[in-house]
Order: C-alpha cells, then structure tokens, then sequence
C-alpha cells in the first residue's frame, strides 16, 4: 500500500470527541474547525498496543468505572502526520507524544470517514470501496 499524505490535519489540535447517537458517527473536532466523521471502525494505538477501540466508550471491561473516550483520545495534542493508504482508504493520524488513531474504511460501499472544514480544499471523502474524494477532484 503507498500512503498519500493528508496536509490539511497537520498541526492541527485534537479539541475533542463524541459518538453521536443518531448518526451513530464519532466526530472527531480539530482546531480551525476540521471535522472528521468516522462511520468506519477506529482505534487508538500508544506504544503499540491498542489504547481504544471505537466501541469501547461506555463498557466497564471489569474496571471500577466505564471506559471514557475523551480520557483516553489525545485531546489537547497536536497532529504530527496524517495520512491515507491507498487503494484501500484507510486513515492514519498521529499525534505528539506518538499516539496514532488509525480508521479501516470498512465496506465496498459505505463512505468510512469525511473530513471537512472551512475552505475549498479542505473536504475529503473516504468512499465505499477505498476510492478517496478531494473537494478540488
């Protein structure tokens, strides 16, 4: 696979994350209100082991308390790399400190994740299949 670089993440600050019940969608909000929507599965890996799964927001795994996402995602750090392999549409973003969250686009139809903001340049589609979409294609 030859990974395609996504400039229009780097530098940016990972602000915060939510599932949104009714899209079923993590949105992802970056500084200068990057949006990435991510309806494919993810996860986070630190020092090469998998610190987050994109279903374990909420579940206990016998913990004292149910896993939260928002303590365990990057927020506060800034976006080192990101990019996208290609054919397959995957997403790769790194962050300072070495966390990656990774994003399989999983179907040969569904879009896997968007990643929109302000300006011409920055809309970027994951489509079904791994076909990536530029706003200026």
């Amino acid at each position: 696979m030859q990974a395609v670089s996504l400039p229009e993440l780097k530098g940016k600050i990972l602000e915060s994350a939510r599932l949104d019940g009714e899209t079923e969608e993590w949105v992802f909000q970056f500084s200068g209100k990057i949006c990435l929507q991510a309806s494919a599965p993810w996860r986070l890996v630190v020092e090469n082991r998998i610190r987050l799964g994109w279903r374990d927001h909420g579940h206990r795994f016998g913990l004292a308390r149910p896993v939260d996402a928002s303590e365990r995602l990057p927020i506060g750090s800034s976006v080192t790399e990101a990019s996208i392999d290609d054919p397959t549409g995957d997403l790769s973003v790194g962050f300072v400190g070495g966390a990656i969250l990774e994003v399989f686009n999983d179907s040969c139809g569904y879009e896997g994740w968007i990643l929109n903001g302000p300006g011409a340049n920055t809309y970027v589609v994951a489509q079904g299949g791994g076909t990536i979409v530029r706003s200026s294609d």
